[in-house]
């Protein structure tokens, strides 16, 4: 009790692969996949399928989440590469990070087992909905690929456009995702809270209830606190526009990666081009209701709206964060962090930034991104989970 910053409720177990060029291609000859094969799938029935569809967004340069038929394809997938077990989610994710800043936190988790207990930091005070005694395990299976790699196998040649990252989870405890109000007490003296996304649930009823209990959990939160929702891939566009109606009365921020933008807006744009993501920002604005739309991007972040004019420390702590676990991974302290925020800026965001200021001023708080040209071996996952945890600290009411 008494945190300042609190989140939930997505926790979940993370497979992050080891990149193995070999193994890939091995797969598409055990497979006997081919170029025309190559489609995007959401929701693959088999291991061939969840192949294909990873070799798609690997191609196309798209990061994606997917949702097998069973959790036992994801397993089957992982057992092909070297992994190593981490925590995932937004939410916990996003209080590992601040933890290395030494800011405590208090996290409402979907689930419950033995790489919680042990891999959370302790500066985060956990609170399971599903209790203590859960120790099954639905991995989220992480497959992160570095730009410029070259596939071939089969009539399949193609190298990677960009550092990507494709996802494959059956994970029941998140499609069920039980929120809880009991947590109400712990977060009466928080100044944020960051509320990640809802999109691993599949079934319109259960999400339905499951907000209903958010909407009734953050009317415990202080007058003066400020809600940040961190928007997802959804498998099920309806069930996104459902979340997005019931939260955007009481959330302060929708916050979104630059695939969720251009989801969301059914097409895929330049984002470098200033007038164009004006566009697609006043665009999610309108529909989606939100008062405050944050984007963050690979070379640039910006924030949309009613609360842009009080974002820039925020901006700044999330670019940063993101940046350092770009560079670094897991393994960084404050200092790390700091000397990424001297770090240069990317020549091409602050051109973006300027000609978007000059086209929307004040309703936009834009900054670039830091230049990562000169990192070879890049962590890609989690970073925009890392960004929401970087924002944090920079909206509680010191600094605002």
């Amino acid at each position: 009790m008494g945190e300042k910053i609190a989140m939930g409720f997505h926790v979940c177990v993370d497979y992050e692969l080891q990149w193995d060029t070999a193994v890939m291609e091995s797969l598409i000859r055990s497979y006997d996949i081919h170029d025309a094969d190559l489609k995007m799938k959401h929701d693959p029935e088999s291991e061939r399928s969840a192949v294909i569809a990873c070799l798609a967004y690997l191609k196309a340069g798209v990061g994606c989440e997917m949702v097998p038929e069973t959790s036992e394809i994801c397993e089957n997938f992982a057992n092909h590469f070297e992994y190593r077990i981490t925590i995932g989610g937004t939410a916990s994710r996003a209080a590992i990070a601040i933890s290395k800043l030494g800011y405590s936190s208090a996290l409402r988790a979907c689930c419950y087992n033995q790489y919680i207990r042990d891999l959370l930091p302790d500066r985060i005070q956990l609170f399971s909905s599903i209790g203590t005694d859960h120790e099954a395990v639905y991995p989220h299976v992480v497959l992160q690929c570095a730009g410029g790699v070259h596939i071939q196998a089969n009539d399949i040649d193609f190298v990677t456009p960009r550092e990507n990252r494709v996802m494959l989870s059956r994970d029941i405890d998140s499609i069920e995702m039980h929120v809880s109000v009991d947590f109400a007490p712990m977060i009466r003296d928080a100044e944020v809270f960051l509320l990640s996304c809802f999109s691993e649930v599949l079934d319109r009823d259960i999400l339905e209830d499951r907000l209903q209990s958010t909407r009734q959990l953050l009317k415990t939160l202080p007058e003066n606190a400020l809600i940040v929702a961190e928007d997802g891939h959804y498998i099920k566009e309806e069930l996104r526009h459902l979340v997005h109606q019931s939260l955007a009365s009481v959330v302060d921020i929708l916050s979104m990666n630059e695939d969720e933008l251009q989801e969301y807006i059914g097409r895929r744009i330049d984002i470098l081009n200033a007038e164009t993501v004006l566009k697609a920002l006043e665009y999610t604005a309108k529909q989606s209701g939100f008062s405050t739309i944050l984007v963050h991007s690979s070379k640039w972040a910006v924030a949309y709206g009613k609360l842009s004019g009080i974002m820039q420390s925020a901006l700044e702590g999330g670019i940063a964060m993101a940046a350092t676990r770009f560079r670094l991974g897991d393994e960084f302290g404050e200092a790390d962090y700091d000397e990424t925020m001297r770090l240069t800026d990317s020549e091409s965001g602050w051109d973006f930034c300027d000609q978007l200021r000059a086209l929307a001023g004040d309703r936009v708080c834009c900054l670039p991104c830091k230049d990562m040209s000169y990192v070879k071996v890049p962590t890609v996952v989690g970073l925009g989970d890392f960004f929401a945890g970087g924002l944090l600290p920079g909206l509680l009411i010191e600094n605002r």
